[in-house]
């Protein structure tokens, strides 16, 4: 029995020693391959550069009047016209805050090219169009691709590292007056597997914010516990509001990934507009729809 004992003790004594020293010595020597033990992103597949050199599957279908593709045309975008700085809200999902994400300028000029082309929000069901005031009430406008609006397309893209087979968008202004909202909704539709592509990430770019409500809430997210959020966040919330609530400030935006690495959708990404109480706002979406050649997923 006493030996039965020393040998379990051993075995005890023995287990740090195996973590602390032998299994750091055994990674040194015997490096494991990184892609059989770290889980597949579907956003890596296309991101870095190939060991080697093969050809590349372009047969994608995209819809120009959807997607702000290439089109050849060369832009210079004003100096400075991207210093804006970032704050980290979540890494799961990755949701990051933007201060300056564009300038005063930026904005009015989007506000003013939005205004001869608004007309009444649509709701999307199953690719059909459909109205309903009691979950979407706002206008839209679909905004010319003119020097501004590419360069913002382009500061987008850059901001998530120029993924390949990532294409933003085009880009619309929301109108929401008193009492306008949307209702809780995704952004992704959960086609990734099926359509070879989805809604990546969301920027929510606030144009004007001259109201009071119309927040963008994330019922599903928790605040920080740090009060300095409270310059963004809707540290007051009404009761029966759960999670965060992000406040429009003009220029200011909130950006968030939609799809897991899998292909699959954040259910935390649940968000909705609150209703304006007075005033009016307008904002700026602008979705990446990533596709990657066929075969990557």
């Amino acid at each position: 029995m006493p030996s039965l004992n020393f040998n379990l003790s051993s075995v005890f004594y023995l287990i740090p020693i195996y973590f602390l020293i032998v299994a750091p010595l055994l990674r040194q020597f015997f490096p494991s391959d990184p892609g059989l033990s770290a889980p597949g992103d579907i956003r890596d597949a296309a991101y870095y550069a190939p060991e080697e050199d093969g050809e590349e599957d372009t047969s994608l279908q995209l819809n120009a009047e959807v997607l702000s593709l290439d089109d050849g045309e060369t832009v210079v975008c004003e100096l400075g016209s991207d210093t804006y700085r970032t704050h980290i809200f979540s890494y799961n999902p990755l949701v990051v805050y933007i201060e300056g994400f564009l300038s005063a300028s930026e904005a009015d000029h989007l506000v003013n090219v939005s205004l001869p082309n608004y007309h009444p929000s649509p709701l999307y069901s199953s690719q059909n169009k459909t109205s309903d005031t009691t979950k979407r009430l706002s206008d839209r406008s679909l905004l010319p691709r003119d020097s501004v609006v590419r360069c913002i397309e382009s500061r987008a893209r850059a901001f998530q590292g120029w993924k390949p087979h990532l294409y933003i968008e085009r880009m619309w202004a929301q109108r929401y007056n008193v009492s306008g909202h949307y209702t809780h909704h995704y952004d992704w539709v959960g086609t990734a597997r099926d359509r070879g592509g989805d809604r990546l990430s969301t920027f929510m770019v606030y144009l004007k914010a001259d109201c009071k409500g119309g927040g963008t809430n994330f019922p599903r997210m928790r605040r920080p516990r740090d009060n300095r959020w409270c310059e963004f966040l809707d540290c007051e919330q009404q009761e029966g509001r759960e999670g965060v609530t992000f406040k429009p400030i003009k220029g200011n935006a909130v950006f968030w990934e939609n799809l897991r690495a899998d292909g699959s959708g954040y259910p935390e990404s649940w968000h909705a507009a609150f209703p304006v109480e007075e005033g009016e706002k307008v904002g700026l979406n602008i979705w990446s729809w990533y596709q990657p050649p066929r075969g990557r997923w």
